[in-house]
């Protein structure tokens, strides 16, 4: 979308905020309603804006709410992993239209850009879409488009936003797995509308996603956010790169399920076996959950500390443990919180595997109407 700055402020503003009345929004953009009247008529011409249908039988001339128009252009998005692409179709208001799972056939480059192309091409739409967001782990540029690292698909330097969109003939852009979600979460999930906030992802790996004064901070060469090692405790488990204790040995599922299985003595223990155990009460697993919230208590209250953020929120695909350690992760949430702090606020965002590759459909968004 081609919008001046002016235009880009009141249609993110009806986006993320909407529906709002012309006299809502020119307060909060501090516009005169003749500018804001001059900005809206092409949106509303176009059918990227509507006005809401008033309240029947309301006397006098109701003010007339605006709002985005979601169907009027969409967006794909792709989370990459080792194995697999998780594809997805999503409106202008970030809603999943549908979904597409491929498994990939290996990891040289034009291969997995292929399968881009086939998921791209598999989403059923009466249009194409106007991008294609990619995301995966590891450092990523979108300044250069560049995939400097991904260890899970063994690449380096490699121009990937170039590739898929030579395959695709659509605008591709690249970001970090989590740094994508953290721009869903912005403007669509738990922390929409906060200007402030940390997201952390707990799973395979940790992750953290940090947004300031509504700026997604991306960090020198795409590297930011950076928790997974941070230290919790130096008498703690070890984690696969040798560090004693540090917050991704006791948070990661992996490293949760090998804590399980060697306490327990049950080679064969899955991650939500051990979780089910903790739930009824067993005393190893609970303790090994315990230590877990623990150690996500003093992350948060970390970032909270670095940044003062409105809302920390909470997601991941196996965020559902914290049901089980909250009790733990208050204590040491209070404990480590700067005492001159309010308590942050904390929420926690059930998780499908889906909402990997629906924010990187957001990137493709905010590419699109040209928010950093």
């Amino acid at each position: 979308m081609n919008l001046s700055p002016a235009a880009r402020a009141v249609f993110v503003e009806l986006l993320v905020h909407g529906p709002l009345s012309r006299a809502e929004v020119a307060r909060r953009l501090e516009l005169s309603p003749s500018v804001l009247t001059k900005l809206t008529r092409p949106l509303l011409a176009e059918g990227f804006l509507v006005e809401e249908p008033g309240p029947a039988g309301v006397p006098g001339r109701p003010s007339v709410p605006l709002r985005v128009e979601p169907a009027r252009r969409a967006y794909a998005g792709v989370k990459l992993t080792d194995s697999e692409l998780f594809a997805v179709r999503t409106d202008l208001g970030g809603a999943v239209t549908a979904e597409v799972r491929l498994p990939l056939e290996g990891h040289e480059v034009g291969r997995v850009v292929g399968r881009i192309a086939e998921a791209v091409a598999l989403l059923p739409g009466d249009e194409p879409p106007a991008a294609v967001g990619v995301s995966l782990a590891g450092p990523v540029s979108r300044a250069d488009a560049l995939v400097r690292h991904s260890p899970f698909l063994g690449w380096r330097e490699v121009p990937l936003a170039g590739l898929v969109t030579a395959a695709t003939g659509l605008p591709a852009v690249l970001e970090n797995d989590v740094r994508a979600l953290t721009a869903a979460v912005h403007w669509f999930g738990a922390a929409a509308g906060r200007g402030t906030f940390a997201l952390v992802t707990i799973g395979e790996g940790l992750g953290c996603g940090i947004v300031v004064d509504d700026r997604l901070l991306v960090g020198t060469a795409g590297v930011s956010g950076q928790i997974g090692h941070l230290a919790i405790d130096d008498r703690g488990p070890i984690c696969e790169r040798g560090h004693r204790g540090c917050a991704r040995a006791y948070l990661a599922s992996p490293s949760i399920r090998r804590t399980a299985r060697a306490a327990l003595d049950r080679p064969s223990l899955t991650f939500e076996q051990a979780l089910d155990l903790a739930r009824r009460g067993d005393p190893v697993a609970r303790r090994i959950f315990d230590e877990a919230g623990l150690a996500l208590g003093r992350i948060v209250a970390t970032i909270a500390n670095l940044i003062g953020p409105e809302v920390v929120v909470l997601s991941g695909e196996a965020v559902h443990m914290h049901e089980v350690c909250e009790a733990a992760f208050e204590a040491a949430l209070g404990e480590h919180t700067h005492w001159t702090s309010e308590p942050v606020e904390v929420r926690v965002q059930p998780f499908a595997f889906t909402e990997w590759a629906r924010g990187a459909a957001v990137v493709a968004l905010r590419h699109d109407l040209g928010v950093a």
